[in-house]
């Protein structure tokens, strides 16, 4: 099958992890790493839920300078929820967006990403994420126009990624498949594709990290959501995604006047292989103990910004 560009039009956060799905490691066979569930009638106990919908606005640049700029071409979705059971915690961390082709001229994109923590008096013990996401070749603002120009195909290629870190170790892998190019993210349908997609023959990758052999090597929305909870001027980690390593830093300035509701935090994301750096702002409740931004803001195309307005949780 033919290679796509793995850069969803609203897809912040996976874009975030530098778009490294690429092959590479040494191979192995597998089934996928699905997301979790409660088998029928099994008892849980109580789960502490935190959630946001985000309004995702665009600004089109030219030079670095706004030219265009559109309010609610999208949206988004954050959630966190946390299962403790004795010394025993489940953590799943979840983010999702998807432009809205009526106000995106035409454009239907989506991205989300699943991480289940699995965690023993606060040490990961495992972590299994699985992500779904547009495969669109929008790489530049002449590549964008042909795309709004070229009448829509009925048909859309997706790129989805699965994937288990244990301690010491990581494996993942790659699947593509097609859908309805008028699939919305929140359809159950592409969740049953994607994890069927794995079922074919795809080349599982490990990684073993000698640095870290006694650790679970953390995964990007885990890492974040943990510096974040620090409060601290600067936050610093690493986290393993797709078979790559990549360094996190978060630098928070001091709170302004007191009446500022909202805090500017600014990330930095370095490949630790290709040195390539992805830079962010998301804006915190300082006032509050939640690690959900209320604002996102990422520029993960030359010609494109996006923002991303959370409403309450």
């Amino acid at each position: 099958m033919r290679r796509h560009s793995r850069r969803g039009f609203t897809a912040f956060l996976l874009t975030l992890l530098g778009s490294p799905w690429r092959t590479g490691s040494r191979a192995t066979a597998g089934e996928p790493a699905s997301p979790q569930r409660p088998d029928a009638g099994e008892k849980t106990a109580p789960t502490r839920t935190e959630l946001r919908h985000y309004r995702a606005d665009a600004a089109i640049l030219l030079l670095g300078i706004t030219i265009f700029r559109r309010s609610g071409v999208g949206g988004g979705q954050v959630s966190v929820e946390e299962t403790t059971n004795g010394a025993s915690t489940t953590r799943t961390l979840f983010f999702a967006a998807g432009s809205d082709p009526a106000r995106a001229h035409g454009l239907n994109r989506l991205g989300w990403i699943r991480e289940v923590v699995r965690e023993a008096n606060s040490i990961p013990l495992d972590i299994r994420y699985f992500g779904v996401l547009t495969a669109s070749p929008e790489e530049s603002l002449e590549h964008a126009r042909k795309s709004i120009s070229t009448p829509a195909s009925s048909r859309s290629t997706y790129s989805a990624v699965s994937g288990h870190n244990t301690p010491g170790d990581s494996r993942s892998a790659i699947a593509h498949f097609e859908m309805a190019a008028d699939t919305q993210w929140s359809d159950r349908r592409l969740i049953d594709v994607a994890q069927a997609s794995f079922r074919e023959k795809v080349e599982w990758r490990e990684t073993s990290w000698p640095h870290a052999v006694n650790q679970t090597p953390p995964t990007f929305l885990f890492e974040l959501a943990t510096l974040l909870g620090q409060r601290t001027r600067h936050a610093a980690g690493r986290y393993v995604y797709n078979e790559q390593e990549y360094l996190l830093e978060l630098d928070t300035p001091e709170p302004g006047k007191p009446e500022d509701r909202l805090l500017p935090v600014h990330g930095k994301i370095s490949n630790r292989r290709t040195g390539g750096q992805t830079i962010f702002t998301i804006w915190m409740e300082h006032s509050s103990g939640s690690t959900i931004p209320m604002r996102i803001e990422y520029q993960p195309r030359a010609f494109l910004r996006l923002i991303f307005e959370g409403g309450a949780a």
